[in-house]
């Protein structure tokens, strides 16, 4: 079984998004195990000050701390911040039950990263990422859907897969009801993906009820 790494982008829709979204990554891709790197995600949310700046903390980490200021600062966004938070706890339950590992680089890899950030011009989490893909290689698969990384893996070599490719293999493994499928979509939306009309439109059109 392949090992399935996963960039910010994906952690961050797939948890924000739905309170299932894990257990729905997981199940479109019919596998039981999936990493990320620590720059990813280190469970380092808690480690400064709210008011402290965040550059030293994992991307996502870094959004989990701007849903909180939101909700401190923006009343009339309450609900969005709220639900994200909420949404993200299931983080923490996929850690503990080991579905969701994070795998921090070893200290040798550490020049790859930059290599790849200053090749490439990608972000610190996406480099990661695709640099536990290349410890792991050939038996691992890059998730995200960074049109930029996603370029860089596949001149890499490495597979990759996208967040529409992990819907398309929901409807395909698990076909969920629509409502379902629905309310995921506008979850993504939520979480601040923007996903194409048409492409959803036709996955939609393969559920039957």
């Amino acid at each position: 079984m392949p090992e399935f790494i996963l960039d910010t982008v994906v952690l961050r829709v797939m948890s924000f998004a739905h309170r299932d979204g894990l257990d729905i990554l997981l199940q479109a891709l019919g596998i039981q195990v999936m990493r990320c790197p620590a720059e990813v995600y280190n469970r380092d949310e808690d480690a400064v000050p709210l008011g402290d700046p965040d550059d030293s903390l994992s991307e996502l980490a870094r959004g989990l701390r701007y849903a909180r200021r939101q909700l401190q600062e923006q009343a009339h966004a309450l609900n969005r911040y709220r639900t994200w938070l909420c949404n993200a706890t299931q983080i923490v339950q996929h850690l503990n039950q080991g579905s969701l590992i994070i795998d921090p680089l070893l200290l040798e890899e550490l020049p790859r990263r930059e290599d790849l950030r200053n090749l490439y011009g990608i972000g610190r989490g996406e480099a990661a990422a695709l640099t536990l893909v290349e410890r792991y290689h050939p038996d691992a698969v890059f998730l995200s859907s960074d049109k930029q990384a996603c370029s860089v893996s596949q001149r890499l070599g490495f597979p990759h897969l996208t967040l529409y490719d992990v819907l398309d293999q929901w409807v395909s493994r698990v076909s969920p009801t629509r409502g379902l499928f629905d309310v995921v979509v506008s979850g993504m939306e939520m979480a601040r993906f923007k996903p194409d009309a048409q492409r959803i439109a036709e996955l939609r059109h393969r559920l039957w009820r």
